[in-house]
């Protein structure tokens, strides 16, 4: 029975898979084939299971979901109120007057995502500078050059910082390496995984033709609700350190926010009645929620299933901490395998699998690995499934043509950086 369980699970994520890539011939939203898949494979993974173990296992995995749903919902909430109030309006104005070529401004707003990344996390970026990117890519080409540029660039500056991705949190907190060495020495890599596509992608970015925008006073800038905005992606942060999840951070914030908001509103002050939080909150993408949904339940059902820990126990061999060698291959083989399956599982697997006494160089290079690697495919990490669910014009073929390649020569830079960085110490 294992054994057909096993057989139809890893039919049921290829058929969905292949699905997926090809929604745009097949004439259906992505989201809800992701449902589809995640809930069919769970029936299949129910079957025959004991009742209160798969209780418990549904419970946990209810759980992760609601963590990162909630988180998604908030942040794109945070999102759409600057938004609404003129915050990226303000932004796109200031860097259309700038006299700096397109490529320039390609190179800019890749840095930007790639610092920001490092001091908020990936997904929150890659959120932000799609919204920024909207106005000043007018090109379908270069919006999806863009696009696809921000979330190699989030993904890069989230590996090197201990808040920056969810794996670098779980690896940071289970003690495999402290904030200091991740930040010195996934540095280096990060950088090479970032520079390298940014550089290849750039060259390929066409002149747009951009009119300075001129700000409308109908709706003036409303700095005090921005600013809390802002702060709100700093309490997800700050929480990290009472040992909460991010997504309280970001109901503070939003909280803080609708007040404000709220009472503004019965002052007069606010002119427009559709600057209440709930009529934002109404904006938001629900189609993406539902394909992260549909993605986490399949992925948490190959884990619960222990597919995902047979692949680890292949990719490491018996013995890890007398062949660290094999270690290295281990981590590199996983992050390139996080280009299909969520990293966050995979990096779980290996913290429960590898025994004590592994050097921390090879943690940061799981860290590098792991955060890097989903940027080969638009499925491989929460920035690319969120970019898919915000820019309809980037699906899973036009990723994979255009941005594979050089996420690929990014994570071979990334491991050659770490290897001349640790290859005489190890």
């Amino acid at each position: 029975m294992y054994q057909l369980q096993s057989y139809l699970l890893i039919g049921i994520f290829l058929i969905g898979f292949l699905a997926i890539t090809f929604e745009d011939k097949l004439e259906v939203n992505k989201s809800w084939i992701a449902l589809v898949m995640g809930s069919f494979m769970w029936v299949v993974v129910a079957i025959g299971q004991d009742e209160k173990l798969l209780q418990t296992a549904i419970v946990h995995e209810s759980a992760e979901i609601f963590e990162l749903i909630i988180f998604l919902m908030g942040a794109m909430t945070i999102v759409e109120m600057m938004g609404h109030f003129r915050f990226f309006t303000w932004i796109e104005s200031k860097l259309a007057s700038f006299n700096i070529t397109d490529k320039q401004l390609f190179w800019i707003l890749g840095l930007t995502a790639f610092i920001g990344s490092s001091l908020l996390d990936n997904l929150t970026t890659t959120l932000v500078m799609i919204q920024i990117g909207r106005h000043l890519y007018t090109k379908k080409d270069n919006l999806i050059l863009y696009v696809i540029n921000i979330v190699i660039a989030a993904n890069a500056g989230g590996a090197l910082s201990p808040v920056g991705d969810v794996t670098t949190i779980m690896l940071w907190l289970a003690g495999k390496f402290t904030a200091w060495q991740i930040v010195l020495f996934g540095f280096l890599p990060s950088v090479a995984a970032w520079i390298v596509p940014q550089y290849l992608i750039t060259k390929n970015i066409s002149k747009e033709e951009r009119v300075p925008y001129k700000m409308d006073e109908d709706l003036p800038l409303q700095w005090g609700i921005i600013f809390i905005g802002l702060f709100t992606f700093g309490f997800a942060v700050m929480v990290n350190f009472f040992h909460l999840p991010p997504f309280i951070g970001i109901l503070m914030g939003l909280g803080a926010a609708a007040i404000v908001i709220d009472r503004r509103l019965k002052k007069g002050i606010l002119k427009k009645r559709a600057g209440h939080i709930v009529n934002i909150i109404k904006t938001i993408d629900m189609a993406t929620l539902n394909f992260f949904i549909g993605i986490l339940l399949a992925v948490g059902a190959l884990a619960y299933h222990g597919l995902l820990a047979q692949a680890a126990t292949i990719v490491f061999g018996d013995n890890p901490v007398d062949n660290l060698k094999m270690v290295a291959i281990g981590h590199i083989s996983l992050g390139l395998l996080s280009s299909i399956f969520d990293n966050v599982p995979l990096t779980a697997a290996v913290i429960k699998m590898l025994p004590e006494g592994i050097p921390y160089a090879y943690w940061v290079l799981l860290a590098v690995t792991a955060g890097t690697g989903g940027s080969i495919l638009a499925i491989g990490s929460a920035a690319g499934v969120a970019a898919m669910g915000q820019v309809k014009e980037l699906t899973f073929i036009e990723y994979l043509k255009k941005g594979s390649m050089p996420a690929l020569l990014g994570y071979a830079s990334a491991v050659a950086t770490w290897y001349a960085i640790f290859c005489c110490k190890l």
